[in-house]
C-alpha cells in the first residue's frame, strides 16, 4: 500500500531564498514531504530572479500563482481552495509576509494544521521594534536605549553615535547611522517622516545571532552563530558564520523567550558590548532566517523540528558541534587569501549543486535581464520575456 506523503503548503512572496531553505530542510529530513508553494500576485514579476529559481527547482513539487496579494482575504480564499483540492496537511510560513498572513487569518486552522505559532501579542511585539524595546525594558532584559522619533523634540538630546531604524523594517533595510549632530542629518532625521522610526543607541562591539525553537517559552533546541562575514550597511553578516556555545547568550535568550511565552521558531539578533562585556537583545525575527542552512549543516534542522512540535511529536534535545559555515564565494575568497579554516562541505555549495538547473536558470535570468532584458525607448522601458535555458 502506498503511504500518503505529508503535504505542506508554503504561502510566500518568493523574492528571497527563505522558503527554499525551509523546503531543503524538510526534504533533507524526509523525502515523504510533498511541498506546495503559492506565490502572491504582487511578487509575480519578470524581474523576480528567485521566482525563476523556484520554478525550476527539483524540490518544489507544485508551484501555484495567486491572483491576489498575500495580505488579502482573496488570497486566503485561494489558499483554502488549494488546501481542499490538494489535501494539504499543514501550512508552513517561511517569510515575514507568510507569518503575518497565517497570524491574520486564524480561520485557516479549520481547514488544516498550522505550524506552531507564538501568540498574536508576542508575534507583533517581535515585529515592531518599539513594542519590543518597551517589552524588553519592562522585563529588565538588556537592550540598547531607544526613543520613538515622533516623540523627540530635538536631536541634541542624543548620545552619539545613534541608529535610525524603521519600527517594522527587516534585513537591515533603511537603517542609518549618525556619528554626530550636523544640520544636514538633523534635517534628515526630522524630515524623513514617511515611516515610523526609532532612534537607538549604537553599541560598539560585534553581532551574534541565536536561533531557537520553543514551546510555551521553553527552548527545545538552539544554535548560536558568530557573524564573521561582511555586509553592506546593517544587513545580516551571513557570508561566514561560526557556530559556537555561549552561556551568556543562551541565558539572555532563555529569559527573553520565557517572558514572551514563545511558541515555534525565532531568530534573535544580539550585540556584544565591547566596553561592558554585556550581551544586548537587538531584534527578534519571528520567521525563518538567512543562516538556516548553516544550522542544518551543524545538525539542527529547525523546519523539521517545527513540524514535529506542530504535530505533537516529542524529540530529544539536539546538540551541535562548534564549526564554520560559509557561502561558496566566501570559501573561494578565504582559500585565495590563505585564511581557510573549514572545508567545502561546510558551505552552501552542496545544496545548490544538487539543484543546479535552478541555479543556472537564475544566473541566466540575471545576466539576460541585466544586459538584454530591457531596451530603453523614448517613453521608458519595454519588457521582453526572458527565455529559459533549453
Amino acid at each position: 500500500m502506498k503511504i500518503k506523503k505529508t503535504s505542506v503548503l508554503i504561502p510566500d512572496p518568493c523574492y528571497n531564498p527563505l522558503a527554499y531553505y525551509v523546503i531543503r530542510c524538510l526534504k533533507e529530513a524526509s523525502s515523504e514531504f510533498e511541498v506546495n508553494l503559492i506565490v502572491s500576485s504582487d511578487k509575480i514579476s519578470n524581474d523576480n530572479s528567485w521566482l525563476v529559481f523556484y520554478k525550476h527547482s527539483l524540490f518544489v513539487d507544485n508551484l501555484f500563482f495567486a491572483e491576489n496579494p498575500i495580505d488579502s482575504v482573496q488570497f486566503l480564499d485561494e489558499v483554502i481552495r488549494i488546501v481542499e483540492n490538494k489535501g494539504i496537511d499543514i501550512i508552513y510560513p517561511a517569510s515575514e509576509e507568510g507569518y503575518k498572513f497565517v497570524a491574520k487569518y486564524h480561520q485557516l486552522s479549520k481547514f488544516c494544521k498550522i505550524v506552531a505559532l507564538p501568540s498574536d501579542e508576542a508575534l507583533y511585539t517581535a515585529f515592531d521594534k518599539w513594542k519590543l524595546y518597551l517589552f524588553l525594558k519592562q522585563h529588565n532584559i538588556s537592550t540598547p536605549e531607544s526613543f520613538l522619533l515622533e516623540e523627540i523634540k530635538q536631536v541634541s538630546q542624543f548620545n552619539y553615535p545613534i541608529l535610525l531604524k524603521p519600527v517594522d523594517g527587516s534585513g537591515g533595510k533603511n537603517i542609518q547611522k549618525f556619528d554626530s549632530l550636523t544640520k544636514e542629518n538633523s534635517q534628515f532625521i526630522f524630515d524623513d517622516s514617511n515611516e515610523v522610526y526609532i532612534v537607538q543607541e549604537y553599541i560598539d562591539g560585534y553581532d551574534m545571532g541565536c536561533s531557537v525553537i520553543c514551546h510555551e517559552g521553553k527552548i527545545l533546541a538552539y544554535t548560536i552563530q558568530q557573524q564573521l562575514g561582511e555586509a553592506e550597511g546593517f544587513g545580516p553578516k551571513i557570508d561566514k558564520l561560526k557556530f559556537v556555545h555561549d552561556s551568556a547568550v543562551i541565558e539572555i535568550v532563555t529569559k527573553t523567550m520565557n517572558a514572551l511565552q514563545w511558541n515555534g521558531i525565532a531568530n534573535l539578533d544580539l550585540r556584544y558590548n565591547s566596553q561592558t562585556g554585556q550581551i544586548c537583545v537587538i531584534e527578534i525575527n519571528p520567521r525563518f532566517w538567512q543562516s538556516l542552512m548553516g544550522s542544518l549543516s551543524v545538525g539542527v534542522n529547525f523546519p523539521y523540528l517545527l513540524y514535529l512540535l506542530s504535530s505533537d511529536i516529542s524529540f530529544e534535545p539536539v546538540s551541535y558541534p562548534e564549526k564554520y559555515y560559509a557561502k561558496f564565494h566566501q570559501f573561494i575568497k578565504d582559500a585565495l587569501n590563505g585564511s581557510l579554516q573549514y572545508s567545502l562541505s561546510n558551505t552552501n555549495f552542496k545544496y545548490f549543486l544538487s539543484d543546479r538547473n535552478s541555479l543556472l536558470q537564475m544566473i541566466w535570468h540575471k545576466i539576460y535581464a541585466n544586459f538584454l532584458f530591457r531596451k530603453e525607448e523614448k517613453n521608458g522601458f519595454s519588457i521582453i520575456k526572458v527565455p529559459s535555458i533549453p
